[in-house]
């Protein structure tokens, strides 16, 4: 038998054809159709007998006749073959012989019964397999031809697109095309770019899709290959939608949380400055005040000393703004009526506002009670009123400002209150009744740039020098404080709108110590003891006061101003030392004044030292900074007054006359 007949029959054989020796019944060799038919590698067939491949018992005894010399070729032979699967494969064959010089082979050729069955249902199945695997995945998945025809989708696909059955029905390539182009912000730049990638047909693509009905899809593009080219491309839509709006909230919360960062880092610098800067604006304004004793009425350098006093005031101003802002300042919330508190505050706005500028208070009668500071609710109306009235300036229109005050319900949202921006919307509780307090006007109004920064420390949009930047933020941080909210609507040329929504009081809302209120000095008994410029100086001695500051100009100063009210002062700048005076000589001493911000030895930790060694020594703690944990500390160490620094001496005058109304009668000679 020749070896390259033999390859040249096999090759170009498109069926089942087996080459078998006829004296042995040997299979000799095997075309590609009949191992793939069969399943068999060639090795397995080759070398064995054609008997233990044909498995009918007619199969036998057709082999056993052809060994005796049997006809030389057969036609129509019922068969089965034994597949490797184990299944048999029922076919036609005819064996036709075949001589090569002094060898015979035998050919034997079949035609199986369900061949195009089999095809078919191969093919069925592959499709089902793929079918199930597009409809598997969680995307969209469009397959497409080279020439942009749809081969395939799967369900989810036709749900993301909301593909009419119609259309689907009609399995129009260009009419689906137009439909999802439809959902596009831009469809002409769709179809561009779609017909771009598909163009690329060798490149993996990735871009994101935007749709008019607000949800975003990852769109992948990827070659689609058979065994020999790439005959198209696959579409992936993925909807990120959940994830873009959770990592929007993730950004919102980050700058949330920058921006707290930033106002609790801005909030310690204003606490660290304030004691030097509290010190210094102490002493020019204490010296200026015991300068103008010393002048006398009608001394020329009394104007000058008052715009001293004037730029020292405007500087205790600035600190107490800064300090609001770094929640340091002091708050005392009770329950109040905002009614009065605005009526007061309209009047004496009307006398610092500029003519051709009009107030209008409209207060809604009969209106619930709120928790708040009125100082500081009256510091809010000033600053917005100051922010409007500056908005007013260089109009040609009358000047309007309008501060209005009238029942709400908190939380509730409206056509209205949709257009009003209050930075991060919160989850909202259910919706309470509650107070609002808005501040308008009809001024310049601002673009969207501005009215996103207003709030913001140190920002605004007065030429230098003329404004500070902190009266809109102190407003914000007040009304932070007092649990409300405070939303702004304005537009160029359109003038501004404030609102400010207060909860209303709780029946177990009351004021307290540790809500702000200064801790209260013991009740004055039958006899005090006072100053030499008091009421009291009639009394046989002046009240003798220790007073403790790590400042030496502070010391000289109170000094200074105590005894010219009449008390003997004993100043000490060592927090210890004067300590070790109380121990040494506690009995000449009558209250104590001791700054709180000292290195070495807090003013807390001084209030605990003296009182150790007199329980019932009136103390008072001096701050620059006076905050709710301070207050409460104060309290418990046994501090009967809290005085804010800087203040006038008036103010310090007073805080000393109340601790000494409660001292005893005289206990010395």
């Amino acid at each position: 038998m020749s070896a390259a007949l033999d390859t040249v029959l096999l090759d170009h054989s498109s069926g089942i054809l087996l080459l078998v020796d006829a004296s042995s019944l040997v299979i000799a060799g095997a075309s590609k159709p009949t191992l793939q038919l069969l399943g068999y590698r060639r090795e397995e067939l080759v070398g064995r007998r054609i008997t233990e491949l044909e498995c009918a018992l007619a199969d036998v005894c057709f082999w056993e006749e052809t060994l005796r010399g049997g006809p030389q070729e057969v036609r129509g032979v019922e068969t089965g073959y034994q597949c490797a699967s184990g299944d048999t494969l029922r076919a036609t064959k005819t064996v036709s012989r075949l001589v090569y010089g002094d060898r015979v082979c035998l050919a034997v050729r079949a035609e199986p019964h369900d061949l195009q069955q089999r095809t078919e249902n191969a093919l069925v199945q592959t499709t089902s397999r793929l079918q199930a695997a597009l409809e598997a995945t969680a995307e969209g998945l469009l397959l497409v031809d080279r020439a942009g025809r749809i081969i395939n989708m799967n369900r989810r696909f036709s749900r993301i697109w909301g593909l009419p059955d119609a259309l689907l029905a009609e399995h129009d390539d260009s009419l689906i095309f137009a439909f999802m182009a439809g959902l596009m912000p831009d469809s002409s730049a769709y179809q561009t770019k779609l017909a771009a990638i598909s163009s690329q047909s060798d490149r993996e693509s990735f871009d994101v899709l935007p749709l008019t009905d607000g949800r975003v899809f990852e769109r992948r593009s990827t070659p689609a290959r058979n065994a020999e080219q790439i005959f198209g491309r696959v579409y992936s839509y993925a909807d990120i939608t959940e994830r873009r709006r959770a990592e929007a909230a993730r950004d919102q919360l980050q700058a949330q949380l920058r921006e707290s960062q930033k106002m609790e880092a801005l909030g310690t610098l204003a606490g660290g400055i304030a004691h030097d800067f509290n010190n210094i604006v102490a002493t020019i304004m204490g010296n200026v005040e015991l300068a103008r004793q010393d002048l006398g009425p009608v001394h020329a350098a009394l104007e000058s000393l008052e715009e001293i006093r004037k730029a020292s005031a405007r500087a205790k101003e600035l600190v107490r703004q800064i300090l609001a802002f770094g929640r340091r300042q002091r708050s005392a919330r009770t329950v109040i009526a905002l009614e009065p508190v605005v009526t007061d505050s309209a009047r004496f706005l009307r006398t610092m506002l500029p003519a051709g500028v009009t107030l209008c208070v409209d207060c809604a009668a009969g209106l619930p009670a709120v928790l708040a500071d009125e100082n500081q609710i009256q510091q809010v109306l000033l600053n917005l009123c100051a922010n409007a009235w500056q908005a007013l300036q260089g109009q040609v229109q009358p000047g309007v400002i309008r501060i209005r005050l009238e029942q709400c319900t908190l939380n509730a949202v409206s056509d209205k209150d949709a257009q009003w921006q209050s930075g991060a919307e919160p989850m909202a509780p259910p919706p309470s009744r509650g107070i609002c307090l808005s501040v308008s006007d009809n001024g310049c109004g601002m673009d969207t740039q501005t009215r996103a920064r207003i709030f913001e420390p140190f920002f605004t949009t007065k030429p230098v020098g003329e404004g500070t930047g902190l009266g809109l933020s102190v407003v914000h941080r007040i009304v932070e404080d007092h649990d409300a909210s405070i939303a702004v609507h304005s537009e160029p040329g359109a003038g501004a709108s404030f609102r400010i929504q207060f909860p209303e009081a709780r029946a177990s809302d009351s004021p307290s110590l540790t809500r702000g209120s200064a801790p209260a000095a013991p009740s004055a008994p039958d006899e005090p003891i006072a100053g030499a410029g008091t009421a009291g100086a009639s009394r046989t001695h002046a009240a003798r006061i220790l007073y403790v500051d790590d400042d030496e100009s502070i010391i000289f100063l109170m000094t200074r101003l105590l005894q010219r009210q009449g008390y003997r002062v004993s100043g000490y700048t060592d927090a210890r030392a004067a300590v070790a005076a109380m121990r040494a000589a506690g009995s000449q001493f009558d209250l104590a004044i001791t700054d709180y911000n000292m290195p070495g030895m807090s003013g807390l930790e001084v209030v605990r030292a003296l009182r150790e060694i007199r329980p019932a020594l009136p103390v008072a703690l001096a701050s620059g900074y006076i905050t709710e944990e301070l207050r409460a500390q104060a309290l418990a160490a046994g501090v009967s007054e809290l005085i804010y620094k800087p203040n006038t001496m008036d103010e310090l005058c007073k805080a000393v006359a109340r601790l000494a109304a409660s001292l005893p009668k005289p206990h010395r000679s």
